[in-house]
């Protein structure tokens, strides 16, 4: 005698079916990943990179945020201090925007006492092609990146390629960035003029190559606009 089976028994026992071989695929899947072999190592560079320079940037635009939370509410720009001074401090819990930010240690090829953390700069950067020509924006800076974090960061901002090297802006370290006067988050005065060079027109905020007096090679570093003038 012949079985029947209906049409949704059917269903039934292929849906079963599949989903245990989708299970067993995706385990599969997760084991060789976990074993580190899920990945080849270029593209796992690049996902990495992607992920941190998103979450650097993320950060870049919290610290932004502080800045016009304090100059809106009266304070003028050149007063703004990147601490938790009441009215004045972007990181003030009531009157600032932003909370003190972190940045990841493996974002950095060198650790050196100007790398690793943001150093603001107040009124004195002037880039070429940002705001008003010749007049000087304020800034912040971020010294001693990774070679494939900077390409990586101007990619994200600008869809430059990754195999792009990043303009030089033809000055030493300590002619851009200059010595931290304090521990993070640091303040310098040092003032720094590109509107004449041939930095990239027009770029608010960017990852540059630097020569350098710090260390061995070449250093990379990334200036983020907080208020073009």
């Amino acid at each position: 005698m012949k079985m029947h089976t209906s049409p949704a028994a059917k269903q039934r026992g292929f849906s079963i079916l599949t989903g245990f071989i989708l299970a067993i695929i995706m385990f599969g899947s997760l084991a060789f990943f976990l074993a580190g072999q899920g990945i080849n190592a270029g593209f796992g560079t690049t996902y990495s990179n992607t992920a941190k320079v998103s979450g650097l940037l993320t950060s870049a635009g919290y610290v932004t945020t502080g800045f016009d939370a304090v100059t809106l509410g009266g304070t003028t720009p050149a007063q703004v201090t990147f601490d938790t001074t009441a009215l004045t401090g972007v990181f003030n819990p009531t009157s600032g925007g932003a909370t003190q930010q972190n940045i990841d240690p493996t974002l950095f090829a060198r650790s050196t006492a100007i790398d690793g953390y943001w150093v603001y700069r107040g009124n004195n950067v002037t880039m070429k092609g940002v705001g008003v020509a010749g007049t000087a924006d304020y800034t912040m800076m971020l010294s001693g990146l990774k070679l494939s974090v900077c390409q990586q960061i101007n990619f994200t901002l600008h869809n430059t390629s990754l195999a792009t090297p990043p303009v030089t802006l033809n000055a030493l370290d300590g002619a851009i960035i200059g010595a931290p006067l304090a521990a993070s988050p640091s303040v310098t005065s040092l003032g720094f003029d590109q509107s004449a060079t041939g930095a990239v027109t027009g770029w608010a905020s960017g990852c540059y190559a630097t020569t350098t007096t710090v260390g061995t090679g070449v250093n990379y570093v990334y200036i983020h606009t907080l208020l073009a003038q």
